[in-house]
């Protein structure tokens, strides 16, 4: 099994999550800010809290809600040292029965039906890795989660592809973080394989948003613009753009 070291500060928020993650059931797929850490393999933006997928919420809610302290409901859980659980619960059916049941592909699926779609097959693709965490120091093991699910890098990619246009206006720093995820799994080789395996009612949406994002001038300017907030480390819009368009052509 793949290991996957990510350094921080003793007690720090890394240290605090790969311990935390090490408790909570295994069901759980995790997905968010940890989880694009673990697939880029280099230094990404901070980030703060866990989020995660699960078929089935209702059947680890009571162990997350043993475990937190405190669980107000909707899948949110706190746990001490302040760190924060979301929790979406996917559908129950695998992608091809939940896209039939929404009508695809005689109907054409609405940016949340496709963003339901994108979470349910990143859930599905996940794969087992053995987070650790280390100091920066002086690379003392600090905690270790082995055996974790985590969404693989093209799940990443999928799942913000379609919660981008779901993004409220209220707030742009969202969106514009997902943005800048989005470039750098691009740029580590989140699409190396090309989007042949991505599930086809997701495979031309995700290709031609990203394409609108990152390869055409107009939404590439503004994507620059947005992203300019997260600058360690900085994106080769270049390269993004070069490795799309080839991924895109596969």
């Amino acid at each position: 099994m793949t290991s996957v070291v990510l350094s921080g500060r003793r007690g720090g928020t890394t240290h605090q999550s790969i311990e935390l993650l090490a408790t909570l059931p295994p069901e759980l797929r995790l997905i968010g800010g940890l989880a694009v850490m673990c697939r880029v393999g280099t230094p990404h933006r901070a980030t703060v809290d866990l989020d995660a997928l699960a078929r089935g919420l209702a059947g680890v809610h009571v162990d997350l809600a043993a475990l937190a302290v405190s669980a107000p409901g909707g899948g949110q859980y706190t746990f001490d040292g302040d760190l924060e659980l979301d929790v979406i619960d996917v559908s129950p059916d695998p992608v091809d029965a939940l896209v039939s049941e929404l009508g695809w592909p005689d109907v054409q699926l609405s940016d949340l039906e496709l963003n339901v779609v994108a979470h349910c097959w990143a859930h599905d693709t996940a794969t087992p890795l053995d987070l650790v965490a280390a100091d920066e120091l002086d690379g003392t093991r600090l905690a270790a989660a082995p055996g974790r699910y985590v969404a693989s890098a093209l799940g990443l990619v999928t799942m913000k592809s379609t919660t981008v246009p779901l993004r409220a206006s209220a707030k742009p720093e969202k969106r514009a973080s997902d943005l800048y995820d989005l470039g750098r799994l691009i740029e580590t080789g989140a699409l190396n394989g090309g989007l042949s395996t991505l599930h086809e009612a997701l495979r031309t949406v995700v290709a031609e948003r990203l394409h609108g994002w990152f390869v055409e001038d107009r939404g590439r300017d503004r994507t620059f613009r947005d992203v300019r907030r997260f600058d360690d480390p900085a994106l080769d819009f270049d390269d993004v753009s070069d490795l799309l368009e080839r991924a895109i052509a596969r």
